[in-house]
C-alpha cells in the first residue's frame, strides 16, 4: 500500500496537529504474541502511512512497548506525537511499592525516568495518567490536587513535558477532572463507539469547553465491535457480562444489522463513526498485523458517514441497556 496522506486536526490546546487515527501499542508485545521484530515493524509502516499520533504505557508488556516504540522511532525523531502515561503501578517495575506510588512524587518520577529511557528520549509530547478516574490520584479530585500534579508542574519547567492529559473511562469523575481545566487531552477508552455513544453527548463536551486534545481509544471494544454475528450474541446471553447488559447485546445485533444495510463491516463503520463526530481528533487503533493497519488507514482516509446513515445509528440509544436479571 503506498504511503497516504491521513486527515489530521488540531489536538486541542497543545496545538499539534495529528492524524484523523493514531495507532496504540497495546497488543503489540510479547505476552500478545507478536514477535519484536514484527512489532517494530507495524510501528515502523504505521508513520509511513501517515500515521503521526503514537500512544504507549508502562503497563503494555510492562515497558516492552515502550522499547518497542523507542527502537522504531529512532530515525523519525519528532516527526510523532509521542503520548506516555505514568500509573497503573501494580503492573510495572514500582509493583513492589503498590498504591503507595500514587502519592509518592518521587515514585511517579522513576517511572517515569524508566519510560523515558525505554522511549530514548529526553522529551515527551503528551504524559497521562493511567486510569487518572481512579481516587488513589487525589487528595482532592475536584481540583485535581495530588502528588503527580506536583510532578507534572516540575516536568513542564523542566522542558521534559509538552503537556498533561487524563486517559479515563468513568463518566462522573471524568467530567469533574475535565473541569478543572488542569488538563490538556483525553484519552477516553472502551465506552465511547457507535454502541456506547452516550459519552459523546456526556463527556466530550466537558472536553471541548476547555480545549482539550480528545482521542478515543479501545474503539472496538477489545474485539466486541467487530461483527462477531449470532454466536457472539449467544454467547454475551449466556455469559451475562454485567458490562455488557441486555440491552447492549441488542444494540450489538441492530448496528451489525444497520453495517449489513449500508454495505460497510462492522470495523469501517465503527471507526467512520467515531471520525465523524467533530469533537473527536484522532482514534487510537490497535492493529495486530500489517493488513489491519492498512484497512484503518483506507477507513479514516475516506469522508465521514451520511447524515441519514448517522441518524440511523443514533437510534441505538433507544435501546436501554437494563441489567441481567438474578
Amino acid at each position: 500500500m503506498n504511503a497516504t496522506v491521513l486527515p489530521k486536526s488540531r489536538f486541542g490546546r497543545a496545538g499539534a496537529a495529528v492524524s484523523r487515527i493514531g495507532l496504540g501499542t497495546y497488543h503489540l508485545t510479547s505476552d500478545r504474541s507478536v514477535p519484536h521484530d514484527e512489532a517494530v515493524a507495524m510501528v515502523r509502516e504505521a508513520v509511513r502511512l501517515g500515521v503521526t499520533a503514537i500512544d504507549t504505557a508502562p503497563l503494555y508488556g510492562l515497558g516492552e512497548a515502550e522499547f518497542i516504540v523507542g527502537e522504531a522511532l529512532r530515525p523519525v525523531g519528532d516527526e510523532v506525537f509521542l503520548i506516555n502515561k505514568v500509573g497503573r503501578f501494580e503492573k510495572s517495575i514500582l509493583a513492589r511499592h503498590g498504591d503507595s506510588c500514587y502519592s509518592s512524587k518521587e515514585l511517579i518520577r522513576a517511572q517515569f525516568e524508566h519510560s523515558m529511557r525505554l522511549l530514548g528520549r529526553d522529551r515527551l509530547d503528551m504524559l497521562l495518567l493511567h486510569e487518572s478516574d481512579w481516587a488513589e490520584w487525589w487528595e482532592d479530585l475536584a481540583t485535581a490536587r495530588g502528588p503527580v500534579m506536583e510532578l507534572v508542574d516540575e516536568l513542564k519547567a523542566e522542558g521534559r513535558i509538552g503537556g498533561v492529559g487524563l486517559s479515563a473511562r468513568k463518566p462522573e469523575e471524568t467530567r469533574r477532572l475535565c473541569d478543572t481545566g488542569r488538563f490538556d487531552s483525553i484519552l477516553y477508552v472502551h465506552y465511547c463507539n457507535l454502541v456506547w455513544q452516550e459519552s459523546v453527548d456526556g463527556i466530550l463536551p466537558h472536553a471541548e469547553a476547555q480545549d482539550m486534545g480528545v482521542a478515543i481509544g479501545a474503539p472496538y471494544r477489545q474485539g466486541l465491535l467487530l461483527g462477531g454475528g449470532p454466536e457472539q450474541a449467544a454467547r454475551l446471553r449466556a455469559e451475562r457480562r454485567a458490562s455488557v447488559p441486555p440491552g447492549i447485546v441488542r444494540r450489538i445485533e441492530e448496528a451489525e444489522r444497520i453495517a449489513a444495510g449500508a454495505g460497510l463491516s462492522m470495523p469501517e463503520l465503527g471507526l467512520r463513526w467515531l471520525l465523524s463526530q467533530p469533537r473527536v481528533h484522532t482514534v487510537m487503533v490497535g492493529p495486530r498485523n500489517v493488513r489491519e493497519l492498512e484497512q484503518n488507514v483506507e477507513w479514516a482516509a475516506k469522508p465521514p458517514l451520511e447524515e441519514a446513515l448517522l441518524k440511523e445509528i443514533a437510534g441505538l440509544r433507544a435501546i436501554e441497556p437494563g441489567s441481567w436479571e438474578a
